[in-house]
């Protein structure tokens, strides 16, 4: 394990995992998985994860970010005291502006807290996992007030566990590979720097699977009649 990548959801790490395998790490990125096989509208270009992919998700990365690498952030860095720090952060209140608009608004949306109990193979795991996850960030509570408190507590604990000489903070929008770069000693690639995974991406995958569900409900209804 060469990096830990300790920074929240929604803070650009699709973005710093994407640059990270550019720069030859096998990074794991908690959502990878689940958009490959259960959002994933065109799998003809971005293929599901099959054997192969398997295997990589149970074999030897390199490099962790977000979901659950930043939750267990304490005991990685406990199992892992060699490897280099990164923090993607951003501004606490776009933070908290992009959480609601995706994450935080899926699980209190009324909708699929019911439709949960109804698609136990998509929706119902995937709001398991995300549930159990907020519970531990924040105990399921998506209040403004007590999700940036626990932003900023998670950021501050981090920067008082690593040394400053171990720890890189990148800051979404405005740094990009000289900074990456250069905190990893490698040279800068002749590439810009990627962007990924905006909030219309994930609302695309929340409306299609809001459809998805309608049209479920539709054939129900029209082989009870």
């Amino acid at each position: 394990m060469r990096l830990l990548c300790l920074g929240l959801t929604r803070t650009g790490t699709t973005t710093l995992s994407i640059a990270l395998s550019k720069l030859g790490y096998t990074p794991y990125h908690g959502s990878e998985s689940i958009t490959c096989n259960f959002f994933n509208p065109t799998p003809e270009v971005t293929p599901r994860y099959e054997r192969e992919e398997f295997d990589r998700l149970l074999g030897p990365y390199d490099a962790v970010l977000d979901i659950p690498a930043s939750l267990f952030w304490e005991d990685l860095y406990q199992a892992y005291p060699d490897a280099k720090v990164i923090l993607t952060t951003r501004d606490p209140e776009t933070w908290w502006v992009s959480m609601d608009a995706t994450l935080f608004g899926f699980m209190r949306s009324p909708f699929f807290r019911v439709w949960r109990h109804c698609d136990g193979r998509v929706i119902g795991p995937l709001f398991r996992m995300l549930e159990l996850s907020w519970r531990v960030f924040c105990g399921n509570c998506y209040d403004k007030e007590v999700c940036q408190a626990r932003f900023v507590e998670h950021y501050e604990r981090v920067r008082e566990a690593v040394p400053a000489e171990k720890l890189l903070e990148l800051r979404l929008g405005r740094d990009g590979w000289d900074e990456l770069c250069g905190f990893l000693g490698v040279p800068v690639p002749g590439e810009k720097w990627p962007w990924a995974y905006e909030t219309r991406a994930f609302r695309e995958h929340v409306n299609a699977a809001f459809w998805g569900a309608m049209r479920r409900i539709g054939a129900f209804i029209e082989n009870r009649v």
